[in-house]
């Protein structure tokens, strides 16, 4: 069977290869990363372009209350209809960076703050985001989703994160490492060098034997940056 291989960054830097089988096409790579320091915490997504549009009309209606430039790029902050959350969101040449805050949309001085405060390069293969000098915010987790048309997920966590998710005994064997059920449709999956949590699609476009044909095929490797 022909595979496809993403190349991919995650928002630390480090580098993450997906290999999968080319029959089942890739709808959408989605990133996320936190940032922790003293008693304050933030967390934050990337996606592709048209991410932040996708997010106000599909996901929660939300209206466009402010546009600001920050290090030159435009950030977007737009508020839910009902008033309950709100979004900010920087739009890369490539990619966009969005974190969601509870109530109306923040002050304009709250958001340059907060974007501000960070370090972004925007590639073709994905957004790095880091802390700027002096800042005190240390990274608290990230991981990458990949969504596969039909088939299902995978959340793939850093090594920092992957090693507790590993059972002490055995999996069964796959064609790139081993694998364990969690529940009826979500299995952990450990390759040599990276594990993701694969939850299967519930469909009639494929059947149970083809979502499992394609978990079989499924290589992940994590390197750090």
């Amino acid at each position: 069977m022909a595979n496809q291989t993403l190349r991919l960054t995650a928002p630390s830097g480090g580098r993450v290869t997906v290999g999968l089988s080319a029959r089942a096409p890739v709808s959408h790579v989605v990133a996320g990363i936190r940032f922790v320091g003293g008693s304050y915490g933030t967390g934050f997504q990337i996606g592709s372009r048209g991410y932040h549009d996708f997010a106000c009309t599909r996901v929660t209606p939300a209206r466009t209350r402010d546009r600001l430039l920050v290090h030159g790029r435009e950030v977007v902050v737009a508020e839910a209809t009902d008033g309950q959350s709100s979004v900010a969101t920087l739009l890369g040449d490539y990619h966009e960076l969005m974190t969601v805050y509870a109530g109306p949309a923040p002050h304009r001085d709250r958001v340059l703050g907060l974007f501000g405060s960070l370090r972004i390069e925007d590639r073709v293969e994905g957004m790095v985001v880091t802390p700027r000098p002096a800042t005190l915010l240390d990274p608290a987790g990230e991981h990458l989703v990949v969504v596969v048309r039909d088939h299902g997920s995978l959340s793939i966590p850093a090594p920092r994160e992957a090693a507790a998710l590993l059972p002490a005994h055995a999996g069964a064997r796959t064609k790139h490492g081993e694998v364990w059920k969690t529940n009826t449709r979500s299995f952990v999956l450990g390759c040599p060098a990276g594990v993701a949590e694969v939850h299967l699609a519930d469909t009639t476009a494929t059947t149970d034997r083809q979502r499992l044909d394609w978990l079989d095929e499924i290589d992940v490797g994590w390197q750090r940056r």
